[in-house]
């Protein structure tokens, strides 16, 4: 039997294989855990509070200005039956990691950028 779990990071899933002749040995994939995890769980929560989420792309990391990091993550979500996407952009301290501000913008489908 096997079953998918989501760890919290971009597309990151565990593969929990279960053998059940065999004692119940549950055997688990390596994970690899990038650094814009931590972000990358932070937006979930944050737009899983506004909206159903379904699906993302961590766009990338950049410095916005001395001593301010931005993370931003583009999602498909729904709400009210309408889906669009959203892009999460979270500014924060690199050296602390102090979150300055999050901010969701709904992308406009015209101005839609290929990634």
């Amino acid at each position: 039997m096997f079953g998918l779990s989501w760890v919290g990071s971009s597309s990151v899933f565990v593969v929990d294989a279960i053998q059940q002749g065999n004692g119940g040995h549950i055997g688990k994939a390596p994970i690899h855990d990038p650094s814009y995890a931590k972000w990358s769980r932070l937006a979930f929560h944050e737009a899983g509070k506004v909206y159903t989420l379904l699906d993302y792309k961590y766009i990338g990391k950049s410095t916005v200005s001395p001593g301010v990091v931005q993370q931003q993550f583009r999602f498909w979500v729904k709400k009210n039956g309408d889906e669009f996407p959203l892009i999460v952009s979270i500014r924060y301290d690199p050296v602390t990691e102090k979150v300055f501000t999050i901010l969701m913008e709904q992308e406009n489908r015209g101005t839609l950028r290929i990634l």
